[in-house]
């Protein structure tokens, strides 16, 4: 994983974006204006991080495991508080 921080580009992001073998995910897109060098400029600012695909995909399945305990905990809750 490779966080950038914050980073600007006049083009809106994708919130997710696929190459070959890299995810890149933009959080927290808003639009501003950015003044440079005595001009001002619509932009878009944002978090950048990038993944390697297969780093990309484990840190899927790490959440879907989450969320299924998750679930499995729920379900066992609603079973001792007798609730459907």
């Amino acid at each position: 994983m490779k966080d950038y921080g914050i980073v600007y580009s006049v083009t809106q992001p994708k919130a997710i974006d696929f190459t070959n073998d890299k995810v890149y995910i933009a959080e927290g897109i808003t639009q501003t204006i950015r003044e440079c060098e005595g001009t001002s400029e619509e932009c878009y600012q944002f978090n950048l991080v990038e993944y390697d695909k297969d780093e990309y995909i484990l840190l899927l399945a790490q959440k879907n495991a989450d969320i299924e305990a998750l679930r499995e905990e729920l379900e066992a809750a609603k079973i001792i508080l007798g609730v459907e």
